[in-house]
């Protein structure tokens, strides 16, 4: 068995010596008997487990789970400030992934540039903006209020993968972070929507979205997107299921 030690220590740094004893016990299986050893921390698959020796009984051994949120408080002497929040942000979390956010967009009336199709201004219903790290995706649902459970539905719109990851062309996002989140979003919704991905978001016009945008722009009375015309993003998949598969395939 190839056993190593590797250490990084400045030649100013004040952290001591490993002795000989450090060493042999540092090796030896837990656990461990150096007194100069006081506690170690045990990484299992998913959990950590803390283990120190009982000061006042120094054959007693105490385990105790942490969960990695008190690893991060214990190891951290960084203060963490968001800032102040752009409004609609309703989840925000950081991870090995990076940081991620997620913004509720009400439904409201929008002015497109849809390119050979012309500038359109049209109803558009709720959507869910997620972004990670400089990858966004785009989801909406029926109704007017957030609901985590609630069905996820293509967007009406091109420019957008099956998954709801959002296709930027020639534009680049920035970096997800509370302050930059509302850029990204100005950045989608005023951006040329072209043919690209335009199939399959709309059951009325499954050829192009974009003929269905006309349709509401030539209407022009009509305030609000009609959820019929809305197509379910694979086995109707909840807006919370889509949110957790992405977390996890990137916490891989």
């Amino acid at each position: 068995m190839d056993t190593r030690i590797e250490t990084n220590l400045a030649a100013n740094s004040s952290n001591p010596i490993l002795s000989s004893e450090i060493i042999q016990a540092v090796l030896a299986d837990p656990p461990r008997k150096s007194s100069a050893i006081q506690a170690e921390l045990l990484f299992l698959d998913g959990y950590y487990i803390f283990h120190r020796q009982d000061k006042n009984l120094p054959v007693a051994d105490i385990y105790k789970c942490v969960s990695p949120a008190a690893l991060q408080t214990a190891f951290s002497h960084e203060p963490i400030d968001t800032g102040w929040m752009q409004p609609g942000i309703v989840r925000y979390g950081t991870g090995s992934m990076g940081t991620y956010l997620i913004k509720f967009i009400p439904p409201a009336t929008y002015l497109l540039d849809c390119d050979e199709v012309g500038t359109l201004k049209t109803p558009l219903p709720a959507m869910i903006f997620m972004g990670i790290e400089t990858k966004y995706w785009v989801w909406t649902i029926k109704g007017k209020t957030l609901d985590p459970k609630a069905f996820a539905f293509h967007t009406p719109l091109p420019n957008i993968y099956n998954s709801g990851q959002v296709c930027w062309g020639v534009n680049e996002p920035p970096d997800t972070s509370p302050q930059t989140i509302n850029m990204a979003w100005n950045l989608f919704i005023s951006s040329l929507f072209t043919s690209h991905l335009a199939t399959g978001k709309s059951k009325s016009h499954s050829d192009d979205v974009r003929q269905q945008l006309l349709k509401l722009h030539q209407q022009g009375k009509r305030f609000t997107y009609p959820a019929s015309n809305l197509m379910p993003i694979g086995n109707k998949k909840s807006v919370d299921a889509l949110v957790q598969e992405i977390l996890d395939e990137r916490n891989q």
